[in-house]
């Protein structure tokens, strides 16, 4: 990811803050969490 923000200069520890709670905040059950409740809601 580093890689890719390395444009952004010093916001890149920003940016990665702001995805890594987006991600929390999207994903509250984790990424297999969600996944299962998933496939639970839709049989």
């Amino acid at each position: 990811m580093q890689q890719y923000l390395a444009g952004f200069g010093q916001w890149v520890t920003v940016i990665q803050g702001v995805i890594f709670v987006a991600c929390v905040l999207t994903f509250r059950r984790g990424v297999v969490g969600e996944i299962a409740h998933y496939f639970r809601r839709s049989l």
